[in-house]
């Protein structure tokens, strides 16, 4: 083939010439009134390009697939088995248990191929018997533990954060954790950060990189950690399309200089991520599908390594199955139709994605410090020093949404003018929130709608 350059003819356009021609199609109009900045104050340039943009190597995942996750809240095994299988058949490649108590693993993992799926169990305490029960039925299976995929989510860092309370004690709620560690997992992780709660609660995209690397020092200090390889980092993942990309591109690479500082052998994280709860609403609500669309979109770009669709009508509204099968389909989609799944790192050499990864993980590191300078994790929610800085960021963007800056459609711009709701959702608008007395100020995730929604809704009722 020929190895001509077909626009060898043409001269290259400089980035001067580039802003030159947009300041005069702005007839009299400053270029600088474009760049705007986002909740981190990051300036966002209309224009990028090779000029300004040094491309730095970036931590990749293994390989280039991605996980489509399930959750089932376990209230009887039996019945969440079948559940677990009907999805499995479906497309479902990981799935998330929330486990209440202690739930008899045999029963329900029953006729579920560990070794060729992600799971994940979601835990209250118990942490020994899940261990036991764990190795035991793997052992009964003939299973190599080093080649199973997944995690045991005990994190009592996130509970102390959304609860205002520990587990049971800070004491005891760490010796928890330890017996988990003593399962010396090779394959499943057991070292659960739920950074996922910061987002929902309208932390900026830094802040919760930065509070996920504080999350991870404090157990690597209170559990006397040697190695990373147990972290399994939960985010959630909002509508700013290319700054959710550029987050989890950013997260990859701060762990990588986390690792280096703590003197760890270089480890790939394990990335889960979830679609927001944050920029959803009952108004319209098949916007949402919409919504996660983009979202899950963002996530497999940046590099997640399982991803979760949350269903359209949550978190007021059980559907049922047809939100969940959705949701499932926008995953296939994305993996099948789309191919999503053939390359590591979408967003490199993306001028723009590259520059604000750069400038993200930056912030990251810096938010990260603060927290460190404050006393760590647990003493800034302890001083309600990170609560603050959440709240703050949390209420000037809903300023924006209020004011109509941030839009959200069907929402606060070109809502229906007739639309019938549930008593469901009704009862769970009028619902007081329950008074919590905990050791420190609970983190209160909100959504952005929900003073609109009781609004309209309950005048409505």
């Amino acid at each position: 083939m020929s190895e001509t350059k077909l626009f060898s003819e043409f001269s290259a356009s400089s980035e001067a010439e580039w802003k030159a021609k947009i300041e005069k199609d702005l007839r009299g109009k400053a270029f600088e009134e474009l760049v705007r900045e986002s909740p981190d104050g990051i300036p966002i340039q209309p224009i990028y390009s090779s000029e300004s943009t040094e491309i730095h190597k970036q931590a990749l995942k293994e390989h280039p697939k991605w996980d489509n996750v399930i959750e089932i809240l376990v209230l009887d095994p039996k019945q969440a088995n079948e559940e677990a299988l009907n999805y499995l058949n479906r497309g479902a490649t990981s799935l998330l248990f929330y486990l209440p108590g202690k739930v008899d693993l045999k029963t329900l993992l029953k006729d579920i191929q560990l070794e060729y799926i992600c799971s994940n169990f979601v835990i209250e305490g118990h942490t020994a018997y899940y261990r036991d029960s764990f190795q035991q039925l793997i052992a009964e299976r003939a299973l190599d533990e080093e080649e199973l995929e997944g995690s045991f989510n005990f994190d009592p860092l996130e509970n102390l954060a959304r609860t205002g309370n520990w587990f049971q004690n800070e004491e005891s709620d760490f010796q928890t954790l330890k017996a988990l560690q003593e399962g010396d997992f090779k394959g499943m992780r057991s070292l659960a950060i739920n950074a996922n709660l910061f987002a929902n609660a309208g932390a900026s995209p830094a802040q919760q990189i930065g509070i996920a690397l504080s999350m991870a020092y404090e157990y690597v200090y209170r559990l006397d950690l040697k190695n990373s390889r147990g972290f399994w980092i939960n985010f959630a993942i909002g509508s700013d399309y290319f700054s959710e990309i550029a987050k989890l591109r950013a997260f990859r690479r701060v762990w990588q200089q986390w690792q280096a500082e703590l003197g760890f052998e270089q480890k790939e994280v394990r990335i889960y991520a979830e679609t927001s709860l944050r920029n959803k609403s009952l108004l319209d609500k098949y916007n949402n599908l919409i919504r996660t669309t983009a979202e899950a979109m963002a996530a497999v770009i940046g590099g997640a390594t399982e991803v979760c669709v949350k269903g359209f009508g949550e978190p007021l509204e059980d559907l049922g199955f047809f939100p969940r099968r959705l949701a499932l389909n926008q995953l296939n989609l994305l993996q099948h139709e789309c191919r999503f799944d053939q390359v590591r790192d979408m967003g490199a050499g993306n001028y723009w994605v590259e520059n604000l990864t750069d400038a993200l993980a930056e912030k990251g590191w810096a938010f990260f410090q603060e927290i460190e300078a404050e006393g760590g994790y647990v003493a800034t929610l302890k001083s309600n020093w990170l609560q603050n800085q959440i709240a703050e960021m949390a209420q000037s963007e809903q300023g924006r949404f209020d004011s109509g800056e941030l839009k959200m459609i069907g929402v606060n711009i070109y809502r229906k003018d007739q639309e019938e709701f549930s008593e469901e959702v009704r009862n769970a608008l009028a619902r007081p929130k329950a008074e919590i007395n905990g050791t420190v100020q609970p983190i209160e995730t909100k959504r952005l709608a929900e003073s609109l929604e009781k609004e309209i809704i309950l005048e409505k009722a």
